[in-house]
């Protein structure tokens, strides 16, 4: 194990903190809601730890598709996290800040390297030096993006602190609550009277995004990162359903009188 080349270290190391990191985040989660939790979501990233895992074992014994395997799966998961990466990564108090603002630099280098390693596997890799040793270019890029993210760590979870003790003093009429993914009442009250031309506040004191978005398309809040707050004006009577468009299973309701 030790003469293995550096650069099947920093593929098969970033490919085991990525499936560990995808587990530590949804475990907790899936004890509550389930394997098929949130429409099957937790099923789905289960499936991706498992194959970083997989590729992590066969990179170790530099199987070339194995590479292909771990950097496609890293490519494949940013993607799928576009939508909201630039929203994670701008609330510290995010739940999901930790995993993107290290998930993204590890998935960055696992790419470099994997696509390296494939091109000079058949002459060998501690033929290239950047890929053989961490004393090269490669292991000072290796170090310089581990110091980016333990930095960035200790910034995010200062900066997670003040934005939740700043929070607790925020009022509105409706909490989205934390943990609402798997509260009974996510949207509290679950039920809110107000008069015609009532205006209604909502507060997202949850550590994840969310919406609030009427089930007729009446209204949409857009995102709420932890924090912020949306309100909307009633002019007619009736009751109003709404849910989050990322989390379904979260509902309220409003009635108008």
């Amino acid at each position: 194990m030790r003469q293995l080349p550096f650069a099947v270290w920093v593929i098969a190391g970033g490919l085991t903190y990525s499936g560990l990191a995808l587990l530590v985040l949804t475990v907790p989660f899936a004890l509550v809601a389930g394997i098929t939790g949130d429409y099957g979501t937790v099923l789905v990233v289960f499936v991706f730890a498992a194959v970083f895992f997989v590729a992590a074992a066969f990179s170790f014994r530099q199987k070339r598709w194995a590479y292909i395997l771990g950097a496609g799966t890293s490519i494949v998961l940013a993607l799928l996290y576009a939508s909201v990466i630039v929203t994670t990564l701008s609330n510290p108090a995010d739940s999901q800040f930790w995993l993107v603002i290290s998930a993204l630099p590890t998935w960055a280098l696992v790419v470099l390297f994997s696509g390296l390693s494939f091109v000079h596997a058949k002459g060998g890799l501690r033929a290239k030096r950047y890929l053989a040793t961490v004393q090269s270019t490669g292991g000072l890029l290796t170090v310089a993006v581990i110091g980016f993210v333990v930095g960035s760590l200790i910034v995010g979870a200062i900066s997670s602190g003040v934005i939740l003790r700043n929070l607790s003093g925020t009022k509105a009429d409706i909490t989205i609550v934390s943990g609402a993914q798997t509260a009974a009442v996510p949207f509290l009250p679950k039920v809110f009277d107000v008069g015609i031309d009532g205006t209604v506040t909502w507060v997202n004191k949850d550590t994840t995004v969310h919406t609030v978005t009427s089930n007729a398309s009446l209204f949409d809040s857009g995102t709420l990162i932890t924090g912020a707050t949306w309100n909307y004006t009633f002019t007619q009577p009736g009751t109003y359903q709404y849910y989050c468009t990322f989390h379904p299973m979260m509902v309220g309701t409003i009635v108008v009188r």
